[in-house]
């Protein structure tokens, strides 16, 4: 048997208790399963984390800490030493047994050499079809939804900024290596990385990505897909998305964290800078954009080396 941490933050989430249930309730039962989960509210009523025992949780009263960063880090203060570590959104479902398909993914991966593989994708889709319904609807699963992920749309933003815009592609069933991460689904082995409180929105998933590669993680996709996750739109009732936008809260607080978070994306990507939840020292950040077709010195997507 082994253990898995879920990592989990929050902000204003409805889905919080049912995506703990469901990943529970989906599991093979064959491991042990523990959750680490970080809620921003602003009225209490909005706090919903299941009161159970392999659910240890911290709350915080809107606008103390929010942001990615932040909330990531104060979910991963619950973090005991679990073999595999997942890190989750808030408003996810999974499929049946969906901790053998991860954790086969980590072994088969390690027994061609990979040691230490982080398994990412962007999720299938789930939604509610009406504002009062209790039951969700699913896309149907595919071998195409293992996406692979590129760089090629909005070059001038990474110009300016070193976060690319990043785009879900269908896996090439030959080549399994991922260039960068979706922060909704990482699956890897041991305690994962500690969590820069200053990242706060927008450049997450760059900035995961060059720590874990740098780290020594080969980024790669799972065997198959084995969750769902609830993606807002825009264009429907915003109570059938579940939960309140951060930025459309508070957006002077949103504006400031979100140009410290990019001032610090900016410099590290640009300098390589190593160090303490910064970036590794197994491997360069050059060795990075050669992977992913990224010069960070320049600001421009090249192809994949």
């Amino acid at each position: 048997m082994a253990s898995i941490f879920v990592q989990i933050a929050a902000y204003r989430d409805l889905e919080v208790t049912p995506t703990i249930l469901d990943a529970i309730k989906q599991s093979s039962g064959n491991h042990t399963i523990n959750f680490g989960v970080h809620t921003v509210y602003v009225e209490e009523s909005e706090i919903n984390v299941p009161d159970l025992p392999n659910v240890k949780h911290a709350e915080s009263k809107a606008p103390e800490n929010i942001g990615l960063g932040i909330g990531r880090a104060l979910a991963h203060q619950f973090y005991d030493g679990e073999d595999y570590y997942l890190q989750c959104d808030s408003h996810s479902r999974f499929i049946k047994g969906w901790d053998e398909v991860v954790i086969h993914s980590v072994l088969n991966y390690q027994i061609q050499g990979i040691h230490k593989p982080l398994l990412t994708m962007y999720p299938a889709n789930y939604w509610y079809p009406s504002v009062t319904a209790n039951f969700v609807e699913k896309d149907v699963l595919t071998p195409g939804h293992l996406s692979n992920i590129s760089f090629h749309e909005k070059p001038e933003q990474f110009r300016t900024t070193r976060i690319p815009q990043q785009t879900a592609m269908p896996i090439d069933n030959e080549n399994k290596f991922v260039k960068s991460v979706s922060g909704g689904s990482i699956f890897t082995v041991g305690g994962f990385l500690p969590f820069n409180t200053d990242i706060a929105f927008y450049g997450e998933e760059i900035w995961l990505a060059a720590r874990a590669y740098t780290h020594g993680y080969d980024i790669v996709v799972p065997d198959e897909q084995y969750m769902y996750h609830l993606y807002y739109n825009h264009n429907i009732a915003s109570e059938i998305n579940k939960r309140k936008i951060l930025w459309t809260d508070y957006p002077d607080e949103f504006n400031r964290l979100d140009l410290i978070s990019k001032e610090l994306i900016y410099k590290t990507l640009t300098e390589g800078t190593v160090g303490e939840m910064l970036l590794g020292n197994e491997r360069t950040l050059l060795e990075y954009g050669t992977f992913a077709g990224l010069d960070f010195i320049n600001g421009e997507i090249v192809e994949n080396c």
